[in-house]
């Protein structure tokens, strides 16, 4: 089966699909796919595009330190 045939039969599976739980793990294996293959293409392993993931969720929550904060900091750890 040709991929345009086989993406075809998949969209009527899933339009016939009633069991709400089966259409939610369709979507988690789907998005999990979409992550594996965006590592793949960038070279990158699956545990290092989760940890990107999570870096930028803690970005978007407000959770980082400017760069002279870092130094700041840094100059601290070294003199303990």
């Amino acid at each position: 089966m040709d991929k345009q045939s086989l993406k075809k039969k998949l969209h009527e599976q899933i339009d016939a699909m009633d069991d709400e739980y089966a259409l939610h793990l369709l979507h988690e294996a789907a998005i999990e796919y979409g992550k594996e293959a965006t590592a793949q293409d960038e070279g990158l392993s699956l545990d290092q595009v989760q940890r990107l993931h999570e870096s930028i969720e803690q970005f978007n929550q407000g959770k980082w330190k400017s760069h002279d904060e870092v130094m700041q900091l840094s100059r601290t750890w070294l003199h303990k």
